[in-house]
């Protein structure tokens, strides 16, 4: 009988510890820097609107060539909270995004505004710089 209390205990802290992976697992948005905002426009690859986060796969065309380029953005609360709608952008729109890109200087970023292909444009509070840390301190 105490193997088996031990075994619910256990396995009830496994299940408990599997559960809350994805809450650890959750990586903030250090990795783009909201200092800067780019724009690009293109064609519209795929976009979920889910929470925790949107994403967005835009096919563009620039000096580097032709490429589909992964962006992420908001919770959909923030985009309704931001005039967002379903079926505002859909698979085979052409649309500028704003975004904060990357600081390794890979493609991407996070969505930090856009404009629909009916020209409508949304925008998303980015911080400013004071919600911002400093830079880090050149030569360490």
């Amino acid at each position: 009988m105490a193997g088996m209390k031990i075994f619910k205990v256990a396995l009830a802290a496994l299940l408990l510890a599997a559960g809350l992976s994805p809450v650890l697992a959750h990586h903030s948005a250090s990795q783009f820097d909201f200092r800067q905002v780019h724009e690009m426009s293109g064609e519209v690859k795929a976009i979920r609107v889910i929470n925790p986060h949107m994403s967005l796969t835009l096919a563009v065309t620039d000096p580097k060539g032709t490429r589909n380029i992964d962006f992420e953005g908001h919770s959909i609360n923030n985009f309704y909270r931001a005039g967002w709608r379903p079926n505002m952008i859909k698979v085979g729109d052409q649309i500028k995004v704003k975004f904060a890109p990357l600081k390794d200087g890979n493609d991407g970023g996070f969505v930090t505004g856009f404009v629909t292909a009916q020209g409508q444009e949304i925008a998303f509070k980015i911080p400013t710089e004071a919600d911002l840390p400093p830079p880090p301190a050149k030569g360490k």
